[in-house]
C-alpha cells in the first residue's frame, strides 16, 4: 500500500440535483470526504446512490448543485485535467485504430504529432497490446478493449485515475487479470498516477483491490461508511478478516 500524503481532494457538503420531466430529484445529500495523494479508494452502493455522479464531481464534468470540490486547495471550476476516466462500455471511438484512440487526448494537451506516438506506444507496451497498434476496437475482445482504454486513460499522464465499474463487462479470468495489472500500476512510483477512485457494485471487489472503501446509503447517497481496508497484499477472499470486510459492507449498504 502507498503511504498517503497530502490531501489531494475533498468534496464539502456536496448535493447533486437533476432536473428530470417528473420534477426534480437529488441524487447527491450532503457528501462529505477527503482523499490524501497515494490512496485508492472504492465506491460501493445500491443502484442510483450517486457512485458514478461523484466521479464525474471529481473530474470537472459536472459542477454540485450546492457544495464544493476542492482540488489541491482550490475550488475545482471546469475541467479537472489532472484527472482521467476509464468507462464500464470502454468509450472507444470504432473508426480510430488503437494507436489513435490511446493518443485522443494527447494533441489538446500541447504534444506534437512525435510526442503523442511516443508517449502512445509506451502505455500500449504498459497494458500488453504492443502489436495491436493498428487494429480497431471491432477487432478486439472486451479484455484488449478495456486494455486500450486504460492506457488511454494513463496517457494523459493524471495524477487521479477515476474507473466507473471498469471490469463489469469482462469474463472472470481477464478481469481478475486487469485487477492484478491495476494494483501493480497504482504501486509502481514509474507512473505519475498514485490516486485511484474507483466505482464498482462488488464489494469483494472493493476489498481485493482498495486500502479505503466508502459506502454510500440508497438515493439520496450520504456517506453511510467509510472503511480503512487494513489487509496485507494480495489478499485472500478465503480469509476471516476479508469476509468480515464483507459482512460490515454489506450491513451497511443493506
Amino acid at each position: 500500500m502507498t503511504d498517503p500524503g497530502r490531501i489531494l481532494f475533498q468534496l464539502e457538503n456536496v448535493f447533486q440535483r437533476f432536473s428530470l420531466p417528473q420534477g426534480d430529484v437529488t441524487v447527491l445529500k450532503n457528501v462529505n470526504f477527503q482523499a490524501r495523494e497515494g490512496e485508492f479508494i472504492a465506491i460501493v452502493g445500491p443502484s442510483g446512490a450517486g457512485k458514478s455522479t461523484i466521479l464525474r464531481l471529481i473530474n470537472g464534468l459536472l459542477p454540485p448543485s450546492e457544495g464544493k470540490i476542492i482540488y489541491k486547495d482550490q475550488p475545482l471550476i471546469g475541467t479537472n485535467m489532472d484527472a482521467a476516466m476509464v468507462f464500464q462500455s470502454f468509450g472507444l471511438l470504432p473508426w480510430l485504430t488503437v494507436a489513435e484512440n490511446v493518443e485522443l487526448g494527447l494533441e489538446p494537451r500541447g504534444l506534437d504529432r512525435a510526442a503523442r506516438r511516443k508517449r502512445g506506444a509506451f502505455y500500449i507496451e504498459k497494458v500488453g497490446l504492443e502489436g495491436y497498434e493498428e487494429a480497431y476496437p471491432r477487432e478486439l475482445s472486451g479484455g484488449m478493449k478495456q486494455r486500450v482504454g486504460l492506457a488511454r486513460a494513463l496517457a494523459v499522464e493524471p495524477e487521479i485515475l477515476l474507473m466507473d465499474e471498469p471490469f463489469s463487462s469482462l469474463d472472470a479470468l481477464t478481469s481478475i487479470n486487469l485487477r492484478d495489472e491495476l494494483i501493480d500500476i497504482w504501486s509502481d512510483r514509474d507512473f505519475p498516477v498514485n490516486t485511484v477512485v474507483m466505482v464498482t457494485h462488488i464489494i469483494e471487489e472493493a476489498i481485493e483491490l482498495a486500502d479505503r472503501v466508502l459506502v454510500l446509503s440508497s438515493r439520496p447517497g450520504t456517506i453511510a461508511g467509510d472503511l480503512q481496508i487494513d489487509l496485507p497484499r494480495p489478499r485472500d477472499k478465503r480469509d476471516k478478516a476479508f469476509i468480515e470486510y464483507v459482512d460490515k459492507i454489506f450491513s451497511l449498504i443493506a
